[in-house]
């Protein structure tokens, strides 16, 4: 299934490689020289070493999109785990983005460890940058789960050696292969989690995701507000093409 809170995964994961990539090309042609400051830009910038200025902005974007991933993630997360149709995970008292992450792979039996390790390697990166004293980092169980995966990384993500991988990891110094690679892990990730949810099968699981996508009270306001409309099965279509184009179909089967 497709669920509500794929769609805004997707684009807001998309959204944030178009501008990584977009700032690589750019900042190649200031590194290049081909690139001027406009006339017109009212901005200081005079950069003594149009190399050096040039790489750090470029560590500042992958690092900054390794945030943006992380958080799109962690929203993504923790509206699965409170989902209808997901079933009861087991989760500890003491939780974190990566302990909710690592359980939600484990409670729907991800097929790939690189799918479950990739990610979490990410959010630990993302922790160590915003938290400059964390120690965060993958176990040396799940180190070496993540390495024995190597022949499938190498061959399904442009030849990523996970060993340099995770040097850069401890260094703190994410290249654009690296950034490029886990966002992809963690998007292929979120594919097969989507794949083992199933489809709502009631009204009430209808009921249940709006909840939890917090839609409920403006699914009841529509419906007050399409009693008085010439047609009401239209406004209230609007509403599910708008909002929550996922349950459409299961609405228009069961009702909420």
């Amino acid at each position: 299934m497709k669920t509500p809170a794929f769609r805004p995964f997707i684009d807001g994961v998309g959204k944030v490689v178009h501008h990584l990539n977009t700032i690589a090309v750019g900042l190649s042609g200031v590194e290049s020289g081909a690139c001027k400051k406009p006339n017109g830009l009212d901005i200081s910038w005079n950069p003594s070493d149009l190399r050096a200025s040039s790489r750090d902005a470029r560590s500042f974007a992958l690092k900054s999109t390794l945030v943006f991933v992380a958080e799109e993630l962690s929203i993504y997360t923790n509206e699965i785990i409170g989902s209808p149709n997901i079933g009861d995970i087991q989760l500890p008292k003491k939780l974190d983005r990566s302990i909710k992450f690592e359980h939600l792979c484990n409670h729907i039996g991800m097929s790939g460890a690189h799918l479950i390790y990739g990610p979490l390697l990410l959010i630990h990166w993302r922790n160590i940058i915003i938290h400059k004293k964390s120690n965060a980092s993958l176990s040396s169980n799940q180190k070496q789960l993540f390495k024995d995966t190597r022949d499938v990384i190498l061959s399904k993500y442009k030849n990523l050696c996970i060993d340099e991988l995770l040097k850069h990891f401890d260094k703190k110094q994410p290249t654009l292969k690296d950034v490029s690679s886990l966002t992809a892990m963690t998007i292929n990730s979120v594919k097969e989690i989507e794949s083992k949810i199933s489809e709502p099968s009631s009204k009430q699981d209808v009921t249940d995701w709006l909840i939890n996508l917090k839609l409920y009270d403006d699914y009841k306001r529509i419906l007050r507000v399409a009693k008085n409309k010439p047609n009401p099965g239209k406004t209230i279509d609007n509403f599910f093409t708008t909002y929550s184009p996922e349950l459409k179909s299961a609405y228009l089967k069961y009702g909420a």
